[in-house]
């Protein structure tokens, strides 16, 4: 009998990927000196720390490049460079869009709407939007939900593909589904990362006609501290496929439901452990999504849970403030980082689905 729900350890466990062996873990850690020293050589040149005082250059040491490089990536918040890769084949084709795996959850009745549903970093269409789209689906509202490059089914899961393929894609996906529902509203709904690919897609060219941004990792630009970010950069540098796990250096858990987090760390399509190049990618597509911020004005409503242990709501508030087309913030008290998950997920659906239906009465 699995004993998951009575130890507190495992509780915060499955949603990450297994981590192989101890023995592999103990062989990291001595290797870890070595390229720790190479790494401090590497950002002391960076960010000429020979220039600042004796103290803020003890405070610099490996450990606390680590740590920093965990906290972005743990924002489920990345490519040494933007370098396209290939789309996956197999999946869904669609007429002048990238060929993805795709979830497609049609309408029960009449329709009166369409949603384009981006998952965050590590998960997959199919894994994230499953409820949510029911409920929206007896509300007359089509989903189609892809697993984007690097992720899901996709045949290049774990491969970064850069910010601007991930916003091409988007931007494709939105002119062939318009072509498709020519006739009704278009939302693009991006959970974590995919509302920051649609928010920086929005800026160029996505064709849709509001956005709807869950736990955005939209926090880019000076939100981000210059020393996180050399961090980040170093990393990408000398370990570009070093993957890291953040259970040993912070202590979060995405969502309240663990029947969710269970089924979810037993399928192969989802993945916690970013590579330092997926890290730093993700790192500039957050700071796309802050540039663009301030020439987005179509209508913008952002869903932020104040127990989400990945997000600092006040800075996704800050960044939600900057958007040309902001609408409401909608601040869930019992809500976590896996919004449409959550216990009290149905919340959330019920307003995802009001914002979108109200776009029918929209010019």
């Amino acid at each position: 009998m699995d004993n998951f729900d009575s130890d507190p350890r495992r509780l915060n466990a499955p949603w990450r990927e297994a981590r192989g062996d101890r023995a592999e873990g103990r062989t990291m850690r001595k290797r870890s000196g070595r390229n720790g020293f190479l790494i401090w050589q590497a950002v002391r040149r960076t960010v000429a720390l020979d220039r600042v005082a004796p103290i803020a250059v003890i405070r610099v040491t490996w450990r606390w490049l680590v740590r920093c490089c965990l906290l972005i990536s743990v924002l489920a918040l990345a490519g040494c460079a933007d370098r396209p890769m290939p789309a996956a084949p197999g999946g869904e084709s669609l007429r002048d869009g990238p060929a993805v795996p795709m979830q497609l959850w049609r309408a029960d009745a009449q329709e009166e709407a369409v949603i384009l549903a981006l998952h965050g970093f590590g998960d997959s269409g199919a894994l994230t939007f499953p409820g949510a789209a029911a409920a929206w689906n007896a509300r007359g509202i089509t989903v189609y939900a892809p697993d984007q490059r690097g992720f899901g089914a996709s045949e290049t899961r774990k491969r970064w593909p850069g910010s601007a393929a991930l916003i091409s894609d988007a931007i494709a996906l939105s002119r062939e589904i318009r072509r498709r529902h020519p006739s009704v509203p278009l939302v693009v709904v991006g959970h974590s990362m995919g509302a920051a690919v649609a928010l920086a897609a929005a800026r160029k060219g996505l064709d849709a006609d509001a956005l709807v941004l869950a736990a955005p990792a939209i926090t880019g630009g000076g939100e981000i501290d210059p020393f996180s970010r050399a961090g980040a950069w170093t990393l990408s540098m000398f370990l570009p496929d070093r993957r890291w796990s953040a259970e040993r250096v912070i202590d979060v858990r995405p969502s309240d439901n663990v029947v969710a987090m269970r089924l979810v760390s037993r399928d192969p399509r989802h993945f916690a452990t970013p590579s330092s190049r997926e890290l730093y990618g993700l790192l500039q597509l957050m700071d796309r999504a802050a540039a663009a911020a301030p020439q987005v004005d179509l209508p913008v409503i952002t869903l932020m849970g104040k127990k989400d242990g990945f997000l600092n709501p006040a800075r996704v508030r800050r960044a939600h403030e900057t958007i040309a087309g902001a609408g409401a913030f909608i601040f869930y008290e019992e809500g976590w980082h896996w919004l449409f998950r959550d216990l009290q997920a149905a919340r959330v659906w019920g307003d995802v689905g009001d914002f979108v239906l109200a776009q029918r009465a929209r010019p």
